[in-house]
């Protein structure tokens, strides 16, 4: 996974993942239980998630956190 572009409030990763709209409807499923997240834009074709979220509720450690679980998806996909 990697990080594309990060402003506080707004996350831009791509991933061989998300090059399956399944696996980003999964991601985006998954993110949302977060709570403070205001809107996901995934792209299967580009295999991009752009995440806009509430600086204040979502810090770092749970963006971490986020990206571990899906870098975890990703060695399963290999």
């Amino acid at each position: 996974m990697k990080i594309e572009s990060f402003f506080p409030g707004r996350l831009r990763v791509s991933s061989p993942l998300f090059n399956k709209q399944a696996n980003l409807d999964k991601a985006t499923e998954y993110l949302r239980t977060l709570g403070g997240i205001r809107d996901l834009i995934g792209n299967a074709r580009t295999g991009s998630l752009t995440v806009v979220y509430d600086a204040a509720r979502i810090g770092m450690p749970m963006l971490l956190e986020a990206k571990e679980e899906f870098e975890k998806l990703e060695r399963g996909m290999g």
